[in-house]
């Protein structure tokens, strides 16, 4: 039997191309809005994206190209590669799903660092009745705010009460019901607590990471203001910190040093 008999090689290009155009458009849309910046590496969306391209794009076309027969009608042709098509998108849609779990949804100020906080780390349950923070940013990408138990929870012993739960891991950076916008005065929270060049020149790896984040956005060194962020590592299963530089102005996140401040 011939191998043209057993596998249509003009049918596996063609699906191939045409799941590499939507399914692929797709995951790069997912990976640029999601997992921006430093976070498509550091919270594992090139992984997940990658896996799922693999199956998708390995399979599907792969199953065209066996069942895919000359001498097969059109209708049952047709409706072969309908139900592969149909098989591959709902794996894509388990997938998409599966990776916005994992997604970047919010970075949060609190006290003195940020806080990175996932979607399946929040209790939908517990989201504000009301307000920017009561829905998810599904289409938004990732948004800033800031912790603010002051405004949230104007009474004193329930904010005693909101303070001492931390320390059961209810972590109110990871509660947008006690999350304030990141503008006005609470940017004024955030510079006050940014630390400056000096600070973490400390040693000649951190120097050069500072000096080349400065060429590279041409700022002077007093306008180098940085804070620790914390994440949790897919990868390394378990929290870890790295370095975020922000406008000295704004406060806006400029850039980012995979390294971790505490250990300069």
């Amino acid at each position: 039997m011939k191998f043209s008999q057993i596998f249509n090689f003009k049918a596996f290009v063609y699906h191939f191309i045409f799941s590499f155009l939507l399914i692929g458009g797709l995951s790069f849309f997912i990976v640029s809005l999601w997992y921006p910046d430093i976070w498509a590496s550091e919270l594992g969306g090139y992984k997940l994206v990658v896996m799922m391209l693999l199956l998708d794009l390995g399979v599907g076309p792969l199953c065209v190209g066996l069942s895919y027969k000359p001498h097969k009608t059109k209708k049952a042709n047709f409706f072969d590669i309908t139900v592969i098509t149909l098989c591959q998108l709902a794996f894509f849609s388990w997938g998409a799903w599966t990776v916005s779990i994992s997604r970047p949804v919010y970075i949060v100020f609190d006290t003195d660092r940020f806080e990175m906080t996932v979607d399946q780390d929040i209790d939908r349950t517990r989201l504000p009745e009301s307000g920017m923070f009561s829905t998810l940013p599904l289409l938004r990408g990732v948004q800033m705010a800031v912790v603010d138990l002051e405004t949230t929870v104007p009474d004193e012993k329930e904010r005693i009460k909101v303070s001492n739960d931390t320390l059961f891991g209810m972590d109110p950076s990871k509660m947008p019901k006690y999350y304030a916008p990141y503008e006005g005065s609470n940017i004024q929270r955030v510079l006050k607590m940014a630390k400056g060049y000096e600070y973490f020149t400390k040693n000649t790896e951190a120097k050069s990471l500072a000096d080349g984040i400065i060429q590279k956005h041409k700022i002077t060194e007093d306008q180098f203001k940085w804070l620790p962020i914390r994440y949790f590592s897919p990868q390394d299963q378990s929290q870890l910190f790295m370095t975020v530089v922000i406008d000295s102005q704004t406060a806006e996140i400029i850039d980012y040093i995979l390294l971790d401040p505490y250990e300069i």
